[in-house]
């Protein structure tokens, strides 16, 4: 497979470097997966050019969970709206999230809290040669973070 994508983040200081003039390239494979967790970190609103770019999820950072199911049924729609929107070079998305609390400790304010940590797991075909791929993710809310 050829490394014709960039690799993010960009790091421009590599085209001014020894003669080398180029950006880091990475695969296909790589590409979506950079692409998928900028997606699902982003928040709609904050990418400049384009306002509606980013995953929904923001929406339930700091929501209490009435109903596991409903949460999790929500929070599933959101990535997928996102990923079929945003991430043509798959197609037949499939969402698969496993949400469980977890103590939450801060050693540099000897703090602790009970946070929400969701695996994503985003199934789907390439477009290019329809093999199949999946991609896994860690987030944790309440605030949304990554590992």
């Amino acid at each position: 497979m050829t490394q014709n994508h960039y690799q993010a983040p960009l790091h421009f200081k590599s085209l001014f470097e020894d003669g080398n003039h180029q950006l880091a390239h990475c695969s296909l494979m790589e590409s979506i997966d950079q692409h998928l967790e900028l997606l699902l970190t982003t928040c709609p609103g904050e990418h400049a050019f384009d306002a509606e770019y980013g995953c929904k999820i923001w929406d339930m950072d700091f929501e209490r969970v009435l109903s596991k199911s409903q949460w999790e049924e929500t929070f599933s729609t959101y990535i997928k709206e996102a990923v079929v929107h945003f991430e043509k070079r798959i197609t037949e998305v499939e969402i698969k999230i496993l949400m469980k609390d977890i103590q939450w400790e801060d050693a540099l304010f000897k703090t602790s809290s009970v946070r929400k940590k969701v695996e994503v797991i985003i199934l789907g075909y390439l477009r290019e040669n329809g093999q199949r791929c999946g991609f896994r993710y860690t987030l944790y809310m309440g605030p949304l973070a990554t590992e």
